[in-house]
């Protein structure tokens, strides 16, 4: 009736559960530059610069103003600004968004709103050395 797990299958599924997530929830409003690790899913509004490595989702109430970068990007809300997926945007119906996209692979779905230019040449990377700048020169919140 009761399986008894080894310590190393619990080990392994806390490993595999660490995945961080931070949510920016309904009424929240945020200026400025985030830099995320894990997942980061918003629901409220950002205005500025977002920049992980991982995933970011874009909630059905998500509003964001400024320059989007991510590993993953999924987008059900509203976005204007430069957008770099380095491996995959995805903008699902409903939502709305304007700027410039750079990604490896896009997928519109129908009923998406999509205003702007979208390049897939591979121009997805920004260079370390100028968010380091950027990140002297202004406060910066890590999440």
């Amino acid at each position: 009736m009761f399986q008894q797990r080894s310590s190393k299958n619990i080990n392994e599924e806390k490993k595999t559960n660490l995945e961080v997530l931070t949510f920016l929830g309904i009424g929240t409003e945020f200026k400025g530059k985030v830099l995320f690790q894990g997942t980061l899913r918003i629901d409220g509004k950002v205005e500025g610069e977002i920049d992980g490595d991982d995933t970011l989702l874009v909630g059905e109430s998500g509003v964001v103003n400024g320059t989007v970068k991510a590993g993953n990007i999924q987008i059900s809300g509203k976005v204007k600004g430069d957008i770099r997926a380095g491996e995959r945007l995805t903008l699902k119906k409903g939502c709305d968004v304007r700027g410039t996209i750079f990604s490896r692979t896009i997928v519109i779905e129908e009923g998406a709103v999509f205003n702007g230019t979208c390049r897939m040449d591979g121009v997805v990377e920004i260079r370390e050395e100028q968010h380091q700048t950027e990140e002297q020169e202004k406060g910066v919140i890590r999440l």
